[in-house]
């Protein structure tokens, strides 16, 4: 393997002269054959340091309180997010990028989904799919971690699903935390572009019982209960949620022999649980059950098929936490599931995961300004028929091929992965320092070892600057480990500069430059995966916000994104002979697709408008540029412009007195007609669709 310098060594370089800079950095360049074999012994002494420490903590004399221990990063804003550093802070502070869509925001805007939340955030692209919504962060696709109270949605193996359609109900959340930048520090694989956390609601401010009715087009039809219990010393909140729709219209024509997809529904089931037992013991889970309708085209239109796909995602989550003197302890397991079935023209795959964790983090307060913090896990995946070789679809309905059985290979994997981690934040005056480091010790691949720096420094009263730096990984494809081979896991190094500013009665902005070098990264296409690459991203992510007389305010955002990649080589294996002597000759399929990063710039620009109490109007429109999409192994090239969206949401009281409310809410208000790129063709736009919710508190 060739030695790669990091990449905060060539900015350093790259500064000028720096000597002691690139030999203090130096030291980040760990010898992996050492590491190696030192890492499980490493974790053992850790993990028993941090037992020696929970049994016998050394009490030291506290300058402030003790209920500081975890609140002491904290200031005075209203917002606060904890997917930062695993502690609740406020986001202005927070060792990470961060943003913090609140219930209000959701509320106001409409959102029915996850993917319409997040089409509004800079950094963010939301490119509608057959199979569902493919996310894109920062010019990445597929690459962020996305938690359900701080449980992973995702699995080890499967990086294509993410729930952003209906499988999620809104309703039955408190707010949306949003991580910018590599977090596998703290989160572990697969935080590799950023982390999108989702936060249930729970019963804090007393009982509020509430139903929720919503009707619109495409025979959109959602009902939905929430049930809160407050009592002295614990607290209980249930949501219920059931939902389908219609796949909209799709004017395509069909190939011969083939039919076109039937417009059946689409349904969706959960429920949402939380129980909080004097703050001590909590206890949440969900369960759902869905199945989403759609179809899919090849890209010279020539076929057509309908299919299906199952992918609830189950868990059942409990912690505790204690305080003693300076030290704060959270013992924290869960149990997830999540089985995965696609259904394309009458051909299935089937995928099943277990996953089991359990992880104890300590925290101290340390030199009355400091917070060390210290955590290990252990997981535990298991998966049932994962996917290792598919069968390309329109190759396989293609009229001249009716006469051979689709190639479809599933192997059941069972691993395990030790981890252990620390961060250390310190307070200057007004600003912080931080500093964190990770092993991840695997028993399929190899160890991976991951680390954070980073500051946040007021610059004067209303400005602040923010500096992160990290690094993460990305646990392997299942066909890379049905393959058994040496390799690297995918890495990436981010360092990220935010400016801020936070002017007087409402005004705000924010400006993030970022750069990304990729090592060993990997896309995944219908006919395999691509060779292990190097990439280097970089961009920038604005937003403000101006607050106007008479209820107005003006919101505003821009994404850019570049990539220098080029294309993605694949060399895939297709067939080996066996020669009469007994030697084998393997033969490969080699092409090139163009880099998929989705659009080089993305704006959007919203007005709100609270023009009574109780009532409130918003208009949002997205705009943004152009990019390639090939098909059929780089033999077809298509380019995409994403088209001008315009969405509107209208919130008003009803007419029971100021229990009720009325939402109307529209998409695609000039109902522009678009396409965009899905796995084999293009997929259209949906049209203008209207939706009307009446919810009422009883």
């Amino acid at each position: 393997m060739k030695d790669r310098p990091s990449l905060l060594k060539r900015v350093c370089r790259r500064g000028g002269e720096g000597g002691g800079s690139v030999k203090l950095f130096s030291l980040l360049d760990v010898d992996k054959r050492l590491l190696r074999q030192q890492g499980q012994g490493l974790m053992m002494s850790l993990c028993l340091l941090l037992l020696l420490w929970t049994v016998f903590p050394v009490e030291v004399q506290a300058t402030d309180s003790v209920s500081e221990t975890l609140l002491m990063f904290v200031g005075e804003e209203d917002e606060v997010v904890t997917a930062a550093s695993r502690a609740p802070e406020a986001p202005t502070i927070a060792s990470a990028v961060v943003d913090v869509i609140e219930r209000d925001q959701i509320e106001r805007a409409g959102y029915r989904t996850l993917a319409e939340l997040l089409a509004d955030q800079p950094g963010f692209f939301m490119a509608s799919g057959g199979r569902g919504t493919i996310p894109y962060l920062r010019g990445l696709r597929n690459a962020i971690l996305f938690l359900y109270d701080g449980v992973p949605i995702t699995t080890d193996v499967s990086k294509s699903f993410a729930p952003l359609d209906g499988e999620i109900s809104l309703s039955a959340v408190e707010r949306v935390e949003i991580v910018r930048g590599a977090g596998s520090v703290l989160w572990g694989a697969d935080a590799f572009a950023g982390v999108v956390n989702i936060v249930p609601r729970r019963s804090r401010l007393g009982e509020e019982n509430r139903a929720k009715f919503v009707i619109g087009g495409q025979d959109i039809v959602k009902e939905e209960v929430s049930w809160e219990k407050v009592s002295p010393g614990w607290d209980f909140f249930l949501n219920l949620s059931n939902a389908r729709d219609r796949l909209h219209e799709q004017h395509l024509a069909a190939s011969e022999g083939q039919q076109q997809g039937s417009q059946r529904a689409s349904r969706y089931g959960e429920i949402v649980a939380n129980f909080n037992l004097a703050n001590w013991l909590q206890v949440s889970g969900r369960w759902s059950d869905y199945r989403r309708r759609y179809q899919m085209r090849n890209a010279s239109d020539t076929i057509l098929w309908s299919g299906s796909k199952e992918a609830p995602f189950n868990y059942l989550k409990v912690s505790t936490n204690t305080t003693r003197g300076s030290s704060h302890y959270k013992l924290t397991g869960f149990l997830q599931q999540s089985d995965y079935q696609i259904e394309d023209a009458g051909i299935e795959r089937q995928q099943s995961n277990r996953l089991a964790q359990l992880e104890l983090l300590w925290d101290r307060r340390v030199l009355s300004r400091g917070l060390f913090s210290l955590g290990t896990s252990w997981r535990e995946n298991r998966v049932t028929g994962a996917l290792v070789r598919d069968v390309y679809l329109p190759g396989f309905l293609a009229p001249e091929e009716n006469f051979f059985s689709p190639s479809i290979a599933s192997e059941n994997f069972s691993n395990r992965l030790w981890s252990v981690y620390s961060q250390f934040r310190y307070r200057v005056g007004l600003g912080e320092w931080w500093a964190g480091l990770r092993l991840d010790d695997h028993s399929q691949y190899r160890e991976a070892l991951t680390w954070s720096l980073g500051f946040y420094c007021p610059l004067a009263q209303m400005y602040s600057l923010k500096v992160v730096y990290g690094s993460a990984f990305r646990s392997p494809y299942s066909s890379q480990l049905y393959d058994n081979r040496n390799f690297e896991p995918e890495r990436i190094e981010t360092l990220s500069l935010q400016l801020s500013w936070q002017g007087e009665t409402g005004h705000s902005a924010q400006m993030t430059f970022y750069y990304s070098h990729l090592a060993d990264h990997i896309e995944e296409s219908p006919f395999g995966l691509s060779l292990p690459a190097e990439r280097e991203v970089y961009g920038m992510e604005g937003s403000a916000q101006i607050a106007l007389p008479y209820g107005l305010k003006l919101l505003g955002g821009l994404s850019l994104v570049h990539d220098d990649g080029g294309h993605d080589d694949y060399r895939v294996l297709v067939a080996t002979y066996l020669r009469p002597d007994g030697t084998r000759r393997d033969i490969y399929d080699q092409w090139s697709d163009p880099v998929n990063q989705g659009p080089g710039w993305l704006a959007h620009v919203g007005l709100e408008w609270l023009p009574w109490v109780g009532q409130s109007l918003s208009i949002h429109a997205r705009w943004g540029g152009g990019y390639s999409f090939s098909y059929d192994k780089g033999a077809v090239e298509e380019n995409y412009r994403y088209p001008l969206l315009i969405d509107l949401c209208y919130r008003r009281p009803g007419i029971l007195h100021g229990r009720d409310a009325l939402t109307l809410r529209v998409t695609n208000l000039t109902d522009r007609d678009y396409h965009q790129p899905d796995l084999y063709g293009s997929v259209e736009g949906e049209p203008l669709k209207l939706t009307l919710s009446w919810e009422f508190r009883f």
